[in-house]
């Protein structure tokens, strides 16, 4: 028996949306807005985080980002941190209308990627009372210093195309490593994502989405590496209210930034925000033990905050 409902809403574009509401015992709870990095779903280890939340207390809205899995919009599979930064404003109006949640008491949350995107939002959204940033993208030049060669060349060369065509279609590549040979760079193309434990990563992810029955394929749009490159969320910093922001970085991280990076990036929030490191890598919080004591620190803050703010 599935554990919870699954809901839609429309962007202010028009955009349908789809995610999972999974809801808290009792009524008049916060709820925690959620949605996975590049190219995931909402499938892909958010619904652990979700049922944790649950269990402490507070009710969840996890849902895809648009063109990806069970959401609508187009081009699919291509990645826009502005656009998906705007969505969360949306997603954040459909929390609050959702049944037995406090409006009152919303946390906007954000993962990797999606963490650059709540970022942003977080700067200019004054309806949430609790922020949660866990290991987030923060820097697009960061991750075009660390695109396969000779990729944003081909960025260009696509975009040039397909302004020329009369009916211009997306080009894809793989962003995943597509076998162990592939990602010790013995085999194919590099991807963006590359190593071994990027491989298991996806790999467990995939089983999750699959069992559920919401599509996902390796491949994201050339654009999208234009989208990421273009964009520094970290300058949104000191517009985030610092007395709703837990900031979490991990100890070791090459997909989003060093930690040295994070900790200078948190500097430039206004005092009276939280900053905390976990163990011992981006993908390995993501399960087993590094997962509970990640999860831990969250729960430790929003019990905090929201019991601060609470009615």
């Amino acid at each position: 028996m599935k554990d919870y409902t699954r809901i839609e809403f429309k962007t202010i574009d028009n955009v349908t949306l789809r995610g999972d509401f999974f809801k808290a015992a009792s009524d008049g709870v916060p709820c925690i807005v959620m949605t996975q990095g590049l190219s995931l779903l909402k499938e892909h280890y958010l619904q652990n985080y979700a049922r944790k939340f649950v269990e402490a207390g507070f009710s969840c809205l996890v849902y895809d980002h648009r063109g990806f899995g069970s959401s609508d919009g187009s081009p699919r599979h291509e990645t826009n941190t502005m656009q998906q930064a705007a969505d969360y404003h949306d997603a954040i109006t459909a929390a609050m209308n959702l049944s037995g949640v406090d409006r009152n008491r919303i946390c906007l949350w954000g993962i990797g990627h999606s963490g650059g995107a709540a970022m942003i939002a977080a700067a200019d959204e004054p309806r949430v009372a609790a922020i949660v940033l866990n290991m987030p993208f923060q820097s697009g030049a960061y991750d075009a210093a660390n695109f396969p060669p000779d990729l944003l060349q081909k960025v260009w060369k696509d975009r040039e195309a397909q302004t020329a065509s009369a009916n211009p279609q997306p080009t894809y590549v793989a962003l995943w490593p597509t076998s162990k040979a592939n990602a010790r760079g013995e085999e194919g193309e590099r991807t963006f994502l590359t190593s071994e434990p990027a491989l298991d990563f996806i790999t467990r992810g995939v089983e999750m989405s699959n069992a559920a029955g919401t599509p996902w394929e390796n491949h994201f749009t050339l654009q999208s590496f234009f989208h990421l490159s273009s964009v520094e969320p970290r300058h949104y910093l000191p517009k985030i209210d610092p007395t709703k922001l837990l900031y979490i970085a991990a100890e070791q991280d090459p997909i989003t930034g060093t930690l040295e990076e994070h900790r200078f990036n948190f500097g430039t929030v206004k005092p009276g925000a939280e900053f905390a490191v976990v163990k011992p890598d981006h993908l390995a919080t993501y399960h087993g033990k590094p997962f509970e004591e990640m999860i831990a620190v969250q729960i430790d803050f929003l019990k905090r905050k929201f019991e601060y703010g609470s009615r």
